[in-house]
């Protein structure tokens, strides 16, 4: 959410695996386009992208690059008000 927009971002699949370390990707993610000044919505696509793609990993510390791609386009991000 920001001052005036709350945001929906959902992943394309339900993702099982491992979650150690999805929180910490998501937050690094959510820093990196903050400190890049990307626009909110692609800024929560990747965040969300990269914790699904880390969940598939056994252990945390990394992600799956070739589940991050196929995840990246087909998460669904949308205001849910303005």
């Amino acid at each position: 959410m920001t001052d005036a927009e709350s945001w929906q971002a959902i992943p394309p699949e339900v993702v099982l695996g491992n979650p150690t370390g999805a929180g910490d990707a998501t937050m690094a993610a959510l820093a990196a386009g903050l400190a890049g000044g990307h626009p909110w919505s692609e800024t929560l696509r990747e965040a969300v992208a990269v914790a699904a793609a880390a969940v598939l990993l056994p252990v945390a510390g990394g992600f799956d690059p070739t589940a991050y791609r196929r995840f990246h386009d087909a998460v669904t991000v949308r205001p849910l008000y303005r």
